[in-house]
């Protein structure tokens, strides 16, 4: 688990982070406020946030003045020549009603670990890209459960958590014949390298969101801000790593989970 101030320094950093993203559309794609503010998650880490898992019900009317005024800060200062005016106009906004939320999220993430397969949870869902589609796919949502360490210094443990998820939703549902996961990860080597060359062969990108699928990126292992990734946003304009929604065969994905097992015994 992160620690309270690896979290309280992702959280913020992030926070501005985002707020360098919505100058930086205005700038140079030219969306308007609105529209950028709406690419970037800013209740999700506030206290007006729900959350399904600690059973804790939203607050739409208190985060509605709050979005009006970063709204309205954020175009007082679209025209800016540098980020910095929005990027603290907005935090010193955001962060009391950020801040109070912190323990919160930790045991958000303490709760869905605790309920994971190491660090794995799955469901089942038609696939991402076609969610009117009839055909149920196992659908992989990753943590990593070995904070401060890298998932990928635990790749045994990982390799036999997966084998675990699929013994479990296969016995769940036997019918359904193929996984999907849609995240950032998909585009690192070492997390592409657990499952078959049909699971990158058959990528497709996805359109810049809000939520984690892309963000998580700016996560470092221990839990705090990625500075290495966030730098490399800001100086390119776009997200270090992309969001591919991959998906295979279960029973092939399983055979080389396996072959993986065997050659690291």
């Amino acid at each position: 688990m992160a620690s309270i101030d690896a979290h309280r320094e992702h959280v913020r950093e992030i926070t501005r982070l985002k707020l360098w993203r919505v100058w930086w559309l205005t700038r140079n794609e030219g969306l308007d406020t609105e529209a950028a503010v709406r690419l970037c998650d800013f209740l999700g880490p506030t206290v007006f946030a729900g959350d399904r898992v600690l059973g804790i019900p939203g607050n739409p009317e208190g985060w509605r003045p709050v979005r009006e005024e970063l709204l309205a800060r954020c175009a007082r200062h679209r025209a800016d020549e540098s980020s910095e005016a929005m990027e603290r106009a907005g935090t010193d906004l955001l962060w009391p009603h950020t801040e109070p939320a912190l323990e919160r999220q930790l045991a958000h993430a303490a709760a869905w670990l605790e309920s994971s397969v190491g660090g794995f949870s799955y469901g089942f869902h038609p696939f991402i890209h076609a969610p009117a589609g009839t055909e149920e796919h196992l659908t992989l949502h990753v943590r990593n459960a070995y904070q401060p360490d890298s998932m990928f210094q635990h790749v045994p443990e990982v390799i036999g958590s997966l084998l675990e998820v699929i013994a479990r939703s296969q016995r769940e549902r036997p019918d359904v014949a193929r996984a999907q996961c849609g995240t950032w990860i998909n585009d690192l080597p070492p997390f592409s390298r657990l499952f078959p060359p049909s699971w990158i062969q058959n990528a497709e990108p996805g359109a810049p969101a809000p939520h984690t699928g892309w963000w998580g990126q700016f996560m470092d292992r221990r839990g705090g801000f990625h500075a290495k990734n966030g730098a490399s946003f800001r100086r390119a304009g776009r997200f270090p790593f992309a969001y591919l929604v991959c998906r295979c065969a279960i029973g092939e994905w399983r055979e080389h989970l396996q072959r993986l097992r065997a050659a690291s015994a």
